[in-house]
């Protein structure tokens, strides 16, 4: 049996994936020095610069800082759940500069829904998997529906109709 370079590749990757897996369950979740301890202090992670600090001394029982070996296999960085690379979608010309057998798209947060729609049947034309494709698939005729049934029901109500008393025509308790 011949030696295929490239069925050697492929079982690396997938071994570096495990690694990858494991290496995310074992780091730490790295907290900012003294963020239980003040409302003030957000918990995302800032280097300790401190002349004392026990963090930047790497002191017992304080939480631990972020270093080399926590990181990824270089082969396997940055890439999504499925292998391949994620490339951040701006616009709908964006998904010619993507690969669709290596990559694959996720659109940007700040992009409103027509132009999500668009992006959305481009790739499909190109065969280009989205993995945050959800929220632009809004449909609003149902909700115009509901508009027009809540302004006929308006119309129907007649305001002389409704009787109050005195103290709840003035916003009045007894």
């Amino acid at each position: 049996m011949a030696n295929i370079p490239g069925d050697k590749t492929q079982s690396e990757i997938k071994r570096l994936r495990k690694i990858r897996e494991n290496l995310k369950g074992k780091r730490p979740s790295f907290r900012r020095i003294e963020s239980w301890r003040y409302k003030r202090v957000k918990e995302r992670w800032r280097k300790a610069r401190g002349i004392d600090s026990k963090t930047r001394k790497k002191k017992g029982g304080w939480p631990i800082s972020p270093m080399i070996g926590f990181r990824s296999p270089k082969k396997v960085r940055y890439q999504s759940s499925s292998g391949k690379e994620e490339i951040l979608i701006f616009s709908p010309v964006d998904l010619s500069l993507i690969d669709s057998d290596r990559q694959v798209g996720r659109i940007a947060a700040k992009i409103g829904r027509k132009k999500r729609e668009q992006i959305i049947t481009e790739a499909e034309l190109l065969n280009i998997r989205i993995l945050n494709p959800i929220s632009a698939k809004i449909d609003l005729g149902d909700l115009e529906e509901e508009l027009e049934l809540d302004d006929e029901l308006l119309d129907e109500i007649d305001i002389d109709d409704l009787e109050l008393s005195e103290d709840e025509e003035f916003g009045e308790e007894e």
